[in-house]
C-alpha cells in the first residue's frame, strides 16, 4: 500500500450518522495537526470522493500489514467539529460492512464475465453542518480484541463536487438507442441493458416520476464494481419498481474512445454531474432533486430505501430546463 495515497485520502473524507450530544468528554481524542498511520495493526482507507455539508455516506476499507482487505472488523466512528476552540462530539455510529464480488465484463474474451476477487466497503452515515475541520476516532474489534483508537483529521467542503441531497438533478442529455448507432456505443453491459437507454435524464424529469440513474462502465470500471452495481442494485430494483420508476444507464466514458485508443473520454453528463469517478448511483424524486447518492460498493436495499421514500413526494411543478 502506497502510505503516502493512504493518508491523502485518509484527509479527504469520512463518514458517520445522526447528530450526537455536541458536548465534548472528558475522553475527547486528540487530533494531530498532521495525520500519522503510526505501527498499527490494521489501516482503514477512505473510499469516498469527497465530502460537503449535509447528509454523507461515506465507505472505508480496511487492510492489514501485508495488505490483505480486512471482512471481518467491527468499526465504530464518532465524529467531532474541530472548528472551535476544543473538539465538539456530533455523532457516533456503528458501520454496516457491505461485500462484494468483483467482476468485468472482458470484451477480448468474447464479452464474459470476469471474476475479479472480493471485496467490501464499512458503510456509515453522517449530517455535516459545518465546512472546515472535522475529525474522526476510529475504533476497530477483529477477533474479539478491540484496538487503539484511530484518530484523523479531515476537511468538509462548503458544497461537494457531485449534486448534494436536495439539490435539483442535472437535465443531461444522453445519447440513447434514438441517438446512438447501436446498443453498443453506449452500453458495454453483457447482455445489454436496452431498458436503460430509451430516455434521457431531461426527457425522465419531465414525467414526475422517481428515477434511479447509474453512471457505471461494466467493461471498464477500474474498481471493478460497476458490474456488481449494475447486476445486483440496478437490474432487481428495475425489476421490481420499473413501472413506478425510471432507470438509466449513462456509460461514464466515450466507449469508442476506450476501445480504439484506450482513452478515458468522459462523456458530457459527468460534466453536467460533476463527477470523475465510478460507480455513481442517484435517486431523483418525483420533483426532481436529488433524494440519495451512492458512490462505489453499495447494497441494492440502501437504494431500495431511498426510492421507497420518493414514491410519497409530490411531482415538480414546473418543468426542468435541459443542461446547456
Amino acid at each position: 500500500m502506497n502510505v503516502r495515497r493512504l493518508v491523502l485520502i485518509l484527509l479527504t473524507g469520512i463518514a458517520g450518522v445522526a447528530l450526537a450530544s455536541a458536548c465534548a468528554s472528558s475522553n475527547t481524542p486528540d487530533f494531530p495537526k498532521v495525520v500519522s498511520l503510526g505501527k498499527g495493526e490494521l489501516f482503514p482507507t477512505i473510499l469516498n470522493s469527497g465530502l460537503g455539508v449535509g447528509q454523507n455516506r461515506v465507505s472505508m476499507s480496511i487492510t492489514d500489514r501485508d495488505d490483505n482487505r480486512v471482512f471481518d472488523a467491527a468499526v465504530h466512528l464518532r465524529y467531532y467539529n474541530l472548528n472551535g476552540t476544543s473538539p465538539k462530539l456530533r455523532a457516533e455510529v456503528s458501520a454496516r460492512f457491505i461485500p462484494v464480488d468483483l467482476s468485468y465484463i472482458d470484451e477480448q474474451s468474447n464479452r464474459t464475465r470476469a471474476p475479479s476477487g472480493k471485496a467490501g466497503a464499512y458503510v456509515s452515515h453522517v449530517d455535516f453542518d459545518q465546512p472546515g475541520d472535522w475529525g474522526v476516532e476510529i475504533t476497530i474489534t477483529r477477533g474479539g480484541k478491540k484496538l487503539a483508537p484511530i484518530p484523523f483529521r479531515f476537511n468538509v467542503l462548503e458544497h461537494s463536487t457531485e449534486p448534494a441531497i436536495g439539490d435539483p438533478a442535472p437535465a443531461s442529455v444522453q445519447q440513447t438507442l434514438a441517438t446512438a448507432t447501436s446498443i453498443e456505443e453506449i452500453d458495454s453491459s453483457f447482455p445489454s441493458r436496452p431498458g436503460m437507454h430509451d430516455i434521457t435524464v431531461a426527457d425522465a424529469l419531465k414525467t414526475g416520476k422517481p428515477i434511479v440513474i447509474a453512471f457505471a462502465t461494466p467493461a471498464f470500471c477500474r474498481s471493478r464494481t460497476c458490474g456488481p452495481v449494475m447486476d445486483t442494485v440496478m437490474d432487481p430494483l428495475a425489476a421490481s419498481y420499473g413501472d413506478r420508476a425510471i432507470f438509466i444507464h449513462i456509460e461514464p466514458y466515450v466507449l469508442r474512445d476506450l476501445r480504439q485508443d484506450n482513452i478515458e473520454h468522459t462523456v458530457p453528463a459527468m460534466t453536467d454531474w460533476r463527477l470523475s469517478t465510478e460507480p455513481w448511483v442517484f435517486v431523483v424524486d418525483r420533483r426532481g432533486r436529488i433524494a440519495g447518492k451512492f458512490e462505489g460498493i453499495m447494497a441494492a436495499d440502501e437504494v431500495e430505501s431511498v426510492l421507497a421514500l420518493t414514491f410519497d413526494t409530490r411531482p415538480a411543478a414546473v418543468t426542468p430546463e435541459s443542461t446547456k
